[in-house]
């Protein structure tokens, strides 16, 4: 669907159409000269479709909702051939069931969103040695409990080990040009001197995903796995000490780039879901912010993939054991993160679950986007083929 990539700002310039085959950096780069914006991907070569049906975060989702809550149309084929305009007017269950759904229900063809304005922004990320850890996982937190008071910042902390270190690397973003806004205080040069690295700056969306993108690099074997959580700074501790335990015995795998990446869905986030017709994921009538985790590991041979694979799950088993010790689990998991091994639409919650298991057989009676078309993330539940070995892949934990 590459080839789908128009991006045509509409005559009101409050909508845009966006086709599947997009790629974000192309969206923002023909809408900032006009001024604009729509809520979408964080890294440039992110393509439209996928992140947008799996929910979306995005650096704006304080201030706007999440991807996903900003598609006012879909043109969708269905699975008897015909092609639909689905809005919250007109097909309004399957519009909803769109929202967080994926590809479970038709092939979408275009997506009109919300636009907004949108100029220079400041953002970049900052390096630093594990020494500050306890400094860095305390601001975090307290970042995460506090994010309701400034919607505009947006944070990601990430751990990663390379070249024989482990490394914390906080990426800020502000929507507005403004250098370390107070938000961030707790992350300024004076609170958390000396970084390796620093390159925030003020600087366009469509340079900062690059930038974003830099860190992702194409031709490399790679996983995802995710989990949800309560805020809780003890918590991250923990993640991060696992993390470690599991990393350390597979660091001499070839071209191995391990990354732990941590941020918030946050109470913003939760009442624009509300007041914006709703969507699939069963997070609408949660208020206090979630810690999400991702775990992105890169690596060269697939030799090494038994020994990443089970260390991926090794970590999710670990904290989501912990976490439902100290009462912090959650069920949630983040379709555009996890593992095909997981399964993010039992996460949704089970009344939500049947809900859209009822749309797809109104939509697709014969189940053609549930057994002929290839991918994962399917209605019925994650492969039940065990990961590795015999080891058994977790997903969500409630309390």
């Amino acid at each position: 669907m590459k080839a789908m990539n128009t991006v045509d700002l509409l005559s009101n310039r409050s909508l845009a159409s966006l086709g599947p085959g997009a790629k974000w950096f192309d969206v923002y780069n023909a809408l900032e000269p006009e001024g604009l914006s729509v809520v979408g991907g964080r890294v440039s070569a992110i393509g439209v479709g996928g992140l947008t049906l799996g929910g979306g975060i995005s650096f704006f989702s304080g201030l706007y909702g999440w991807a996903c809550d900003n598609v006012v149309d879909y043109e969708v084929v269905i699975a008897n051939g015909s092609i639909i305009n689905v809005s919250h007017d007109v097909e309004p269950d399957l519009f909803w069931a769109l929202r967080g759904g994926g590809n479970n229900f038709g092939i979408v063809t275009n997506f009109t969103v919300a636009t907004f304005p949108q100029g220079l922004m400041w953002g970049g990320g900052r390096l630093h040695r594990l020494e500050e850890r306890d400094k860095i996982i305390e601001a975090f937190a307290n970042f995460g409990s506090n994010a309701v008071q400034d919607p505009k910042a947006a944070m990601i902390l990430s751990f990663a080990y390379s070249q024989g270190s482990y490394l914390a690397q906080i990426d800020m973003q502000y929507a507005d040009p403004v250098p370390d806004p107070p938000i961030f205080e707790n992350f300024s040069s004076s609170a958390l001197p000396n970084p390796v690295s620093d390159t925030t700056m003020v600087r366009t969306l469509s340079n900062l995903t690059q930038l974003f993108n830099d860190s992702n690099p194409n031709g490399l074997r790679e996983t995802y796995w995710t989990a949800t959580y309560r805020n809780n700074a003890d918590l991250v501790s923990f993640i991060l000490d696992t993390y470690i335990e599991e990393v350390d015995p597979i660091r001499n795998c070839s071209g191995l780039l391990p990354a732990c990446t941590l941020q918030f869905i946050t109470s913003p986030m939760f009442k624009h879901m509300r007041e914006r017709n709703g969507n699939a994921l069963g997070l609408e009538n949660e208020d206090e912010p979630l810690l999400l985790l991702n775990l992105n590991t890169m690596w060269h041979s697939e030799l090494d993939d038994d020994a990443v694979l089970e260390a991926a799950n090794n970590i999710i088993q670990k904290v989501n054991d912990k976490a439902r010790s100290m009462g912090l689990g959650h069920e949630y998991v983040y379709m555009n993160y996890a593992s095909q091994y997981q399964d993010p639409i039992a996460g949704y919650g089970q009344e939500n679950k049947d809900r859209l298991v009822a749309i797809a057989e109104k939509y697709d009676p014969e189940s053609v986007f549930q057994k002929l078309q290839p991918g994962y993330f399917k209605l019925g539940a994650a492969p039940t083929a065990p990961c590795v070995g015999s080891m058994t892949c977790y997903g969500g934990t409630s309390s």
